[in-house]
Order: C-alpha cells, then sequence, then structure tokens
C-alpha cells in the first residue's frame, strides 16, 4: 500500500468512526429519556456537554500534535471515542452518560482536528474533493447508527457494538498512517493571521450551528411530526452528496465562493422551513436543507490551507473552538424554542447568516495558497 493510500485510509476510517460513536446518541434520545426518566431536553444536553469536551480536547491535543506529531493523538483520540462509546452502553444515570460523552467528543475532536492538517499535508491537488469526503463521513457515521440501531434496537447492546466496531478499525487503521518527523517549535499565531482568523471562525461557528441538529436533532423531529425516522437514512445520503459536491467545486471555484454558493440557498431552504407546517412539505424541504449544508465539507482543510505546518494543527482548533462551543449547544437551543421544526430553522437561518459574514470578510491573498507546502 502506498503512502497516500496508507494515510487516506488511517485518515478517513477513524474520522468516519468518530462520527459513527459520537452520533450514536441521536438514535436513542427517547430511550434513555425513558430508562433514566429524564426529558428529551435533558438527554439533548448530552450535544454541547461532548462539544464542550471537544473544543477542550481539540485544543490540547493540538498543541501536543504540533510537537510529537499528527498519529500518536488520533490513536489516542480513537482509544477515548471507542471505549467511552463501551462505556456509555453501562451507564447508570443521565450524569454518567454527561460525563462519557464530554470523554467521547474529546477523542472525537481530537481526530477530527488532526484529519484536516494531515489532509493539507498528505495531499497536493485536490485536497477540497477528498477533504469535503472526509467530512461527509459524519452522514455515513450517522447512516451508520440507523442502519445499526435497526439491527440492534435495545439501547445498550447498541452503544456496545458501536463502540467495540470503532475500536477495533479505528486504532487499526490509524496504525497505517505515515507522517514526516516533527521539529521542535515555539511558533504561534502572527498579527497579519488576526482577520482571518476571526473571518474562518465565523465561517466555522456557521457550520457547526447549522450541522450539527441535523445529525441530532432531527431524528426526534420526525418522531414530532409522526414520520418515521427511516428518512434519516435518506438524509443521510443527501448530506453525504452535499459534502462530495461542495468539496469538488471547492477546488474549481475556490472554497470562498463556494461557501456562498450553498450558505446563501441554505438559508433560503431554512427561512421557508419556518413557515411551513405541513409533515409532507417538511420533509421535502429538509432535501436542500442538507444538501446546502455542504459548505462545511471543505472547511477543516480550507483552514489548515491558511496556516503554515508549523502551527496548523493548533492554529486549526483555535478557529474550530468556538464552533464546537456554539455548534454544541445548538441543539439544545432548538429544544428550547418552541416546535423542533422552527427552532432547527431559526439556528439554521442564524448559522447562514454568520458564515456568509464570514466567507464575504475574508480577504483571500495569493501568497495565502503556498503555505500549504511550507513544512
Amino acid at each position: 500500500m502506498s503512502g497516500l493510500s496508507r494515510n487516506v485510509t488511517g485518515i478517513m476510517v477513524p474520522f468516519l468512526l468518530s462520527a459513527y460513536t459520537v452520533f450514536s446518541i441521536a438514535m436513542i434520545i427517547t430511550d434513555i429519556s425513558r430508562a433514566f426518566s429524564v426529558s428529551i431536553t435533558d438527554v439533548l444536553v448530552t450535544v454541547p456537554v461532548d462539544f464542550v469536551g471537544g473544543a477542550i480536547g481539540g485544543l490540547a491535543m493540538g498543541y501536543v500534535a504540533d510537537r510529537i506529531g499528527r498519529k500518536p493523538v488520533i490513536l489516542i483520540a480513537a482509544i477515548m471515542f471507542s471505549v467511552g462509546t463501551i462505556l456509555g452502553s453501562l451507564a447508570g444515570n443521565i450524569i454518567e452518560i454527561y460525563i462519557i460523552w464530554f470523554i467521547i467528543g474529546f477523542g472525537v475532536n481530537a481526530d477530527n482536528g488532526m484529519a484536516y492538517p494531515l489532509i493539507v499535508e498528505t495531499l497536493r491537488r485536490s485536497s477540497g474533493s477528498i477533504g469535503g469526503i472526509t467530512q461527509s463521513l459524519y452522514f455515513l457515521g450517522f447512516l451508520l447508527d440507523s442502519v445499526t440501531y435497526i439491527i440492534i434496537h435495545f439501547w445498550r447492546y447498541y452503544l456496545l457494538a458501536i463502540g467495540i466496531i470503532s475500536l477495533i478499525f479505528s486504532v487499526g487503521t490509524a496504525i497505517l498512517i505515515n507522517e514526516n518527523k516533527m521539529k521542535t517549535v515555539r511558533k504561534g499565531l502572527t498579527r497579519d493571521m488576526v482577520p482571518k482568523t476571526i473571518s474562518l471562525s465565523l465561517v466555522t461557528i456557521g457550520a457547526f450551528m447549522f450541522t450539527v441538529p441535523l445529525l441530532s436533532v432531527v431524528p426526534t423531529l420526525l418522531n414530532e411530526i409522526n414520520v418515521s425516522d427511516s428518512f434519516v437514512t435518506l438524509y443521510s445520503i443527501v448530506g453525504f452528496s452535499g459534502f462530495v459536491i461542495a468539496g469538488i467545486l471547492s477546488d474549481r471555484f475556490g472554497r470562498k465562493y463556494t461557501t456562498l454558493m450553498f450558505t446563501v440557498p441554505g438559508l433560503i431552504s431554512s427561512l421557508i422551513l419556518y413557515f411551513i407546517t405541513s409533515s409532507f412539505y417538511i420533509i421535502i424541504i429538509m432535501i436542500p436543507v442538507y444538501i446546502f449544508s455542504g459548505f462545511f465539507s471543505f472547511l477543516g482543510v480550507w483552514v489548515g490551507e491558511n496556516y503554515p505546518f508549523e502551527i496548523r494543527a493548533s492554529a486549526t482548533n483555535i478557529v474550530f473552538f468556538a464552533g464546537r462551543i456554539l455548534g454544541g449547544f445548538s441543539p439544545f437551543i432548538v429544544s428550547l424554542i418552541g416546535p423542533l421544526r422552527m427552532g432547527l430553522s431559526l439556528i439554521c437561518i442564524i448559522s447562514a447568516l454568520l458564515a456568509i459574514i464570514g466567507a464575504a470578510t475574508l480577504r483571500i491573498k495569493k501568497s495565502d495558497s503556498s503555505i500549504i507546502y511550507s513544512r
């Protein structure tokens, strides 16, 4: 197996399984609510808890990765989110679920935060396409959750199976990663990097706030409007397709303009969702909402391209920090607004606007394209 194939496999499989573990909670929100006699809102608190853990994990492990390498961090992260999911099957109350999902989130975002720099460092061309495919694995992980839940309906066995599968295959493939030896560095963000860091952070906040509710709240929304949650499978495929298409387009038309191409119609679709009440039309309008969430797909690669090798992992996780926090709280906010349809619509509208502002204010310099090659 070539070095390129080894790295792509070592990046993509753990990334897929990290999504498989972290979004597994979405299929069993009602089950956990009944098991521990708590409200749906109480269970949804796991989402911000896991993203707070992820924000901390991304920053901490990004700093470590810039000093000891990406591969060791991905291995540690894979063990954390896999074993965490296994422990989730043994949880005795909702507090234990919160603690476990904090650990899972720490591991998942430590892994994801390493995947983006590794993609940039491994590939020289079409990195947006591969980045889009990698990020779209969020939806394939979500799809695997729905399929696993159909096969294993008892939530404890469901989590146990997901954890064991993830442990075996994520660690087994992360070992394949081959990277250059790291040099000890003491660099940080420079003043000229601040404006683009702010703009990219706005896009990141918008991306997380738009996408995370689609991967956590929608199964419950479908139950609320008396629609089969089998539509989760359809939406997962649609979301995957939107991410892949967005990644390919970003290589052709540029990251900034592709972001605007997806966020503007995403904003319009979300606005339409707010005003419709028919279950049939809600099902239909959710399709473009999922498609246009694709602006998230190449974001990690886009961020990585803007920073030099020595600080790439740390800088990427700094940019993603606020997005992970606010994105994590977005499903909880959706549940507080009222009908999930209206809450989801408002969050998607706000997040699309933030992403549009971030993309519109980002100044593109020709010199930025050379940063990817600095090592």
